[in-house]
């Protein structure tokens, strides 16, 4: 009796610790599926939340990007001849020596335009013009170390040691990362525009010369961008409303030399640039400052004179005008016009009282 009352104590025992794990398991079974939930409600808010932080993030970038202020720099012609390469033998060689007092200026902008008066080359003829300018293949990663991003090549000196020098201009720029606009070894180089993008505002620059109109490039020879009117304003409105460029900045080589006023060509030609969508007309080649113009929505810098040449038999050739561009938010908000001097080596530097 007793032994048969020990098995029933064991038996309800045994089922008793029976129901207790299955009941253990059921609530542990539900406690997990419950916790399963619980990470997979914490991993999709996670999600959410760095959603949410990129998608702040990146309005905090876009709205940094409206209120910062860009600046362009654009001064003008840069002769690497003649005197100015006689002041750089005299000073080891060094193509850096004619760019020294305006380096440290270049580094604070946050892009710098020029124009390149002569090509860079060891090729080609002489032409026989009366002035006629090559620069020598070290020119060019001394304008790349002076931080000038962008030069233009359409004036009336590219052409001086004939096409072969032009287009061996293009290959030295390229190895030293300086963009280049206004010509070029075959038609589509000559005619593309350089971009650039400030924060959020995209910007393209297109040059060209009044002079040598019949020398633009084609499919297979070196030369200049084609000047015409017609093809400018296309070429202005393709840029804004297919490439939705915010900004057009044109290059000019144009006027009278010496002229401390611009002619009546630049003048109409300027606003019929402007009128065409132009933002910014850049002027050179008189090698004397001009006047700038403020007209309609665009601005022209007539002529920026002279910006490293040997022209020492005036004052007003060693004289030159760097402007700073001021850009915000896709708009040019002002400009700042700077007087410099040219000193007895040939280096610009800024003008002080």
């Amino acid at each position: 009796m007793e032994k048969r009352k020990k098995i029933s104590l064991l038996t309800i025992f045994i089922i008793c610790a029976f129901c207790a794990l299955l009941v253990f398991s059921f609530f542990l079974k539900e406690n997990n599926k419950n916790i399963s939930n619980l990470f997979q409600k914490i991993s999709l808010e996670k999600k959410q939340l760095e959603s949410e932080k990129d998608q702040l993030k990146t309005l905090l970038e876009e709205e940094t990007k409206k209120e910062t202020i860009y600046r362009v720099t654009v001064v003008g012609d840069i002769m690497l001849d003649r005197g100015v390469k006689t002041r750089v033998k005299q000073n080891s060689g060094d193509y850096n020596f004619p760019f020294q007092l305006m380096k440290s200026y270049f580094s604070n902008s946050d892009y710098v335009f020029a124009n390149l008066e002569g090509s860079i080359s060891s090729v080609g003829a002489d032409t026989g013009k009366p002035f006629s300018f090559r620069f020598e293949p070290a020119a060019a990663p001394a304008l790349a170390a002076a931080g000038i991003d962008l030069v233009s090549l359409a004036n009336n000196h590219i052409l001086d040691w004939g096409r072969d020098s032009l287009c061996a201009t293009t290959t030295h720029l390229e190895k030293v990362n300086v963009a280049f606009v206004g010509a070029g070894c075959n038609n589509n180089q000559a005619e593309k525009s350089t971009l650039v993008t400030l924060g959020n505002t995209k910007i393209a620059f297109l040059a060209y010369t009044e002079f040598y109109q019949g020398a633009h490039a084609t499919v297979t020879a070196p030369g200049l961008s084609e000047y015409s009117m017609t093809k400018i304003r296309e070429k202005i409105k393709a840029l804004k409303e297919d490439e939705d460029v915010d900004l057009v900045f044109v290059s000019m080589h144009w006027g009278d030399e010496y002229k401390a006023r611009a002619n009546n060509y630049q003048v109409t030609t300027g606003y019929k640039l402007v009128e065409m969508g132009a933002d910014l007309v850049i002027g050179h080649h008189p090698h004397v400052k001009q006047e700038i113009e403020r007209y309609k929505n665009g601005w022209i810098i007539y002529s920026l004179g002279n910006f490293i040449f040997d022209q020492s038999w005036s004052k007003e050739t060693m004289e030159g005008l760097m402007v700073d561009i001021f850009i915000q938010n896709k708009k040019i908000i002002n400009l700042e016009p700077i007087d410099l001097l040219i000193n007895k080596d040939f280096q610009p530097a800024i003008e002080t009282i």
